[in-house]
């Protein structure tokens, strides 16, 4: 087991996920990385392993599959050690008015964004627990949990139940000396984010002029305020949501 610890990062296949695991890495944690399958998986963990000289394993499960997800994370202690940082990052966006929206896709982002939370939180600290490991839970969570956005009925509900879910998990896993918190990210330049920009989905100059710090967050922002609530530094940190937002959820004017 890495003298840090070892994480599971689950949605690693890129963008803030493959940051996130790539910044755990240089801290010298051991790193399950996690995506649908593991062949998607594979590239964040070979790199993990090279820059930075730790142990990782590659994993494949769907996150709102609860054997799946359990069989992966066997798979993580069987091979790295017991688990101590889980980050559940996995989620999924369907843009639609309220009105037109697909029921369907409204119940796959209750399956992936709010089950999936629940079942890798709940795995990971039962895991915790019995090999008393004193861990850390960091949640993915969305401004657009705090704040309503339009055409987002779905995202938006299902990342505002992830905040006040970590505020009981943090209550009832304190006793277990287990931490729970969540990031939420404003806009961040992912492959997906620069897309819809490239595409004339999202104007950046307009989005960019309602961010007070005047632009964009990167993956980097992200990864390193999940590091640090996973650290000591921010051991008497629980049951938070923290918005990495340049300001964004602070400015109120339209």
């Amino acid at each position: 087991m890495s003298s840090t610890g070892v994480a599971v990062v689950t949605g690693a296949s890129r963008g803030l996920g493959a940051a996130i695991a790539d910044r755990l890495a240089s801290q010298g944690y051991a790193v399950g990385c996690l995506a649908t399958s593991a062949e998607s998986a594979a590239g964040t963990a070979a790199s993990c392993a090279s820059m930075h000289d730790v142990q990782t394993v590659a994993l494949g499960a769907h996150v709102e599959d609860r054997e799946q997800l359990s069989a992966a994370l066997e798979k993580v202690e069987a091979d790295l050690g017991p688990i101590s940082l889980m980050v559940n990052n996995a989620g999924i966006a369907h843009v639609a008015p309220f009105e037109e929206l697909d029921p369907a896709d409204f119940r796959q982002m209750v399956d992936v964004n709010l089950m999936g939370v629940f079942h890798g939180s709940q795995l990971a600290a039962q895991r915790m627990i019995a090999s008393q490991t004193h861990g850390s839970i960091v949640q993915l969570g969305s401004i657009a949990g705090i704040n309503g956005f339009p055409n987002r009925v779905g995202y938006c509900g299902t990342k505002s139940a992830v905040h006040h879910m970590t505020k009981v998990m943090a209550v009832d896993l304190a006793r277990h000396k287990i931490r729970v918190n969540t990031v939420a990210p404003g806009y961040i330049r992912t492959d997906m984010v620069q897309d819809l920009i490239d595409d004339g989905t999202l104007d950046e100059s307009r989005l960019t002029g309602r961010i007070p710090n005047g632009d964009l967050g990167t993956p980097a922002h992200i990864a390193s305020c999940v590091s640090w609530l996973a650290s000591d530094e921010a051991s008497y940190i629980t049951g938070e949501t923290i918005a990495v937002d340049g300001g964004w959820i602070a400015y109120g004017h339209i």
